[in-house]
């Protein structure tokens, strides 16, 4: 009876120390097997106080966004993310996909690919995902021209990496993004008679929501190269346009053209510390019913890492609106950071806004930290 148990114990332990001496499974990928991806969660804690009596969020507390990343290798050189978030509006949680796409490494030398639902590379900031960003709020000229949230459409995009003697990525996307809605109140409707003299109900005069970004058919393309200038500086350059429709093109003309450029410039002093300058200029067209729209809006960003843990930042925003009715808005902020660790960390954030002489200021307290394998370096 000993017998009978013992060899197929042995032969169990002799599979398994085979197995376990296999190679090693890709990045991202637990094991043949299983194939289980790396499943990683990031959430956020804020506080917000606003001097504006309209703001819903002024004076509040709460946890704001959870997010869940699941990522792995779904086959060599080709890798899979998907990031399912719920976030706070208004009142209520609302669910989304953030992020669902399949990126191809290397299609051929120096070409690789995104499909899917994708944060497009517009500029530096629209790419990140917003707690990755070393400020609480997002700049006001990518709210006017982009969105409240990131430019998230679906589509695809081919990056192409350039044969020369400093880094410089050529891209080109095509996408479909979601077109908003016109919300009607019903004094703003009338019945009148038609041609055949029945009665219809129409619109008297639809006017947009505050929401501007770019829907319907989207096309994309982006240059951007990185110039050591010195063994602890660096210098980063871009430049971006979008052609396509604007957010309420299923309602009326509303034809976009949307172009940028952007810099970054980084310094190393010493091994912990760093200088950062950051800025972009957005210039948006948009050809409506009202005629064609020309508005502008760029951010300053400075930020010093002072050490391990600590961050102190500035910024300046300037944002005209994306409609016929023009606004310009001038905002200051100042941010310190608290790093606890590399995926945990303390915001605090005061800003100052101007918008046609109405002013405000604005505050943040700020927690944000990453579990699992990929959560991200907060920064």
């Amino acid at each position: 009876m000993k017998k009978k148990l013992f060899f197929p114990l042995l032969l169990s332990l002799g599979v398994s120390a085979y197995a376990q001496e296999g190679p090693t499974p890709p990045q991202g990928m637990r094991g043949t097997p299983a194939n289980l991806p790396d499943i990683s969660l990031v959430g956020v804690i804020d506080g917000h106080t606003s001097s504006g009596k309209s703001d819903e969020t002024r004076n509040t507390l709460e946890f704001r966004e959870v997010e869940t990343a699941f990522q792995g290798y779904i086959y060599p050189e080709m890798k899979a993310d998907v990031f399912l978030a719920l976030h706070k509006h208004g009142g209520e949680y609302a669910s989304e996909i953030c992020e669902a796409k399949v990126s191809f490494l290397r299609l051929a030398e120096g070409l690789s690919a995104e499909v899917g639902k994708v944060n497009t590379e517009f500029g530096k900031l629209n790419k990140a995902h917003s707690h990755t960003r070393a400020m609480a709020d997002q700049p006001a000229a990518l709210t006017n021209f982009l969105g409240d949230h990131a430019l998230n459409p679906q589509g695809g995009v081919l990056k192409y990496l350039l044969p020369l003697p400093f880094y410089a990525q050529a891209q080109v996307g095509a996408w479909q993004g979601s077109p908003h809605e016109h919300h009607v109140e019903a004094d703003n409707m009338a019945d009148v008679l038609d041609i055949d003299q029945s009665t219809v109900t129409v619109v008297l005069a639809p006017e947009e929501t505050e929401d501007f970004s770019p829907a319907g058919k989207i096309y994309t393309g982006r240059l951007n190269m990185s110039f050591p200038l010195s063994a602890g500086a660096e210098l980063e350059l871009g430049t971006s346009f979008l052609k396509g429709k604007g957010s309420h093109w299923e309602h009326h003309q509303d034809n976009i053209k949307l172009s940028g450029a952007d810099f970054t410039l980084k310094f190393w002093p010493t091994a912990y510390k760093r200088l950062t300058l950051q800025g972009e200029y957005l210039r948006l067209v948009r050809e409506v019913p009202a005629g064609k729209l020309k508005r502008d809006g760029l951010y300053l960003f400075a930020n010093y890492r002072a050490g391990k843990y600590w961050d102190f930042g500035a910024r300046f925003d300037y944002a005209e609106n994306a409609f016929p009715g023009l606004t310009r808005e001038r905002d200051y902020s100042l941010i310190a950071t608290r790093r606890l660790t590399e995926t945990t960390t303390l915001r605090a954030q005061y800003k100052h806004i101007n918008l046609d002489g109405e002013k405000t200021d604005e505050g943040w307290f700020q927690l944000s930290f990453g579990l699992g394998p990929h959560s991200h370096e907060l920064e």
